[in-house]
């Protein structure tokens, strides 16, 4: 990877990662819960050899490519993964996207949030961002609450190929 040591958020609750193919497990789970498929994509990953190229060839390139992607977002206490968070660049979107999905097991304990904020701090103060974006599923009301919640501002909906669908979008200045 092209990342120096110590390029990560950090929170109070929360480690993140470079994921790897030793996450394959988890990944398998995430991908193919009901509200991941529904609110962000069926990437038809249903076995860990299919979530391990996934890895290898999807999330770490982004990293390499680009330097950031969804890192891996585990609780410190006890080292479980709960989830992914990070900053993905869509050739359509005129800023960095911020991305995260969280497992079922792990919502409603406030780490989406949290996930979310280290994420923004470190775009602004270790990146440099001015400006970021958001999307999500127009019937993701979860998730539209929490983008408010933290300064996003609804912009209207894009059509985006890369995801194949109407998506409604969020702007938040750093």
């Amino acid at each position: 990877m092209n990342l120096p040591s110590g390029r990560f958020p950090d929170s109070d609750r929360l480690r993140f990662k470079l994921p790897s193919r030793h996450d394959a497990a988890f990944y398998l789970k995430l991908m193919n819960e009901p509200d991941y498929l529904h609110f962000i994509a069926d990437h038809g990953l249903r076995t860990e050899e299919d979530v391990i190229e996934y890895i290898e060839n999807k999330t770490l390139a982004r990293f390499t490519k680009f330097g950031v992607g969804l890192w891996l977002v585990e609780e410190k206490d006890s080292g479980s993964p709960v989830g992914v968070c990070g900053i993905v660049v869509r050739r359509e979107l005129e800023h960095p996207d911020l991305g995260y999905g969280l497992l079922e097991a792990h919502r409603g304990k406030g780490y989406a949030k949290e996930a979310a904020e280290a994420v923004l701090e470190f775009a602004r103060k270790k990146l440099g961002l001015k400006t970021i974006c958001a999307i999500t599923h127009p019937d993701n009301v979860r998730s539209a609450h929490l983008l408010t919640k933290i300064g996003f501002v609804q912009d209207g909906q894009r059509e985006l190929s890369e995801i194949g669908s109407t998506a409604d979008f969020y702007i938040l200045d750093l």
